[in-house]
């Protein structure tokens, strides 16, 4: 991948998730985003599988699929940083009253952080063979 363009797409999704944690905590759920996702049935877990993958996707591809060993098991630095702060975030809503820590939630960040890391590495591997 010569030319990265998944660096700044990834800082400014960054930012949108972000902005979306931001306003969960502040209550300011009004926006277009908030809406449609509660009138999904399960919006709630779709939009943590989507948001967390879609950022997989980016961070990884970003990262040129870079993978590091963690215990004996070979993973995707992308995948790996974005679970650490997932897992942060989540467990942080403990100390917030207009959050709830939710195991199942997590459960649903992770399936989608690894999905769409296996997507990155497929794309990298179809697309940008050399570099």
């Amino acid at each position: 991948m010569k030319n990265n363009y998944f660096i700044p797409i990834s800082i400014l999704f960054a930012s949108f998730l972000v902005f979306v944690v931001y306003s969960a905590i502040t209550e300011q759920t009004d926006y277009f985003f908030f809406k449609w996702i509660r009138k999904i049935p399960y919006g709630d877990k779709i939009g943590h599988i989507s948001l967390l993958g879609t950022m997989s996707l980016f961070l990884n591809l970003a990262l040129q699929c870079k993978k590091i060993n963690v215990l004996k098991y070979r993973i995707l630095f992308g995948s790996f940083i974005l679970s650490l702060i997932a897992t942060l975030e989540e467990i942080s809503q403990i100390f917030f009253p207009s959050r709830t820590f939710d195991l199942v939630d997590l459960t649903f960040n992770y399936l989608g952080i690894f999905i769409f890391g296996r997507l990155a590495v497929f794309l990298k591997n179809k697309f940008w063979k050399n570099g």
